[in-house]
């Protein structure tokens, strides 16, 4: 039976050294692990994805937890609806937004004041996907109150692309 049990517990407590950890890495950790990929990507090369021009609308993005029978909605940041950009991919576009996020973190470049691919002192989750003509690029962070600030910059950001000519 002892021969049983010890394997066991041996099992149990490799499960608690399997769990996933916290990520520890501060925002500077990220932009150093980020900057080596960003050989062959420049602002300049995709400097309409950074304009106000390009974006259609901002709406909040959310991940879901399930909880019992139903799910609730926990704000992560924003969605930011981009029209369609010529010549890019979402992969390229995903690249740059992080190696732009990156450089701003090191302190390569100034970051205007609602910047929405950067949090000063934070690092957000970026990513861009292709949806019907235009693209959604996602900035999204796990804490709320930096998803709500996170939000709150990307809508200030879109507020100063200017209006359209009336026909």
């Amino acid at each position: 039976m002892q021969s049983i049990l010890r394997p066991l517990a041996l099992l149990g407590l490799g499960g608690c050294f399997l769990a996933p950890l916290p990520d520890t890495r501060t925002p500077l950790d990220h932009a150093h692990e980020v900057q080596p990929r960003c050989k062959n990507f420049t602002d300049g090369a995709t400097a309409q994805i950074y304009s106000p021009d390009a974006v259609d609308r901002v709406e909040p993005a959310y991940s879901y937890v399930a909880t019992g029978n139903d799910r609730r909605a926990n704000l992560r940041g924003a969605a930011i609806h981009l029209r369609p950009l010529p010549g890019l991919s979402p992969e390229s576009m995903t690249r740059s937004l992080e190696c732009h996020q990156a450089s701003l973190t090191l302190g390569g470049a100034q970051a205007s004041a609602d910047d929405p691919y950067v949090l000063p002192g934070r690092w957000l989750d970026l990513d861009v996907s292709s949806e019907g003509d235009g693209f959604v690029a996602y900035a999204r962070i796990d804490s709320i109150a930096d998803a709500r600030e996170v939000l709150d910059r990307a809508r200030r950001f879109a507020a100063t692309r200017p209006a359209p000519l009336a026909k």
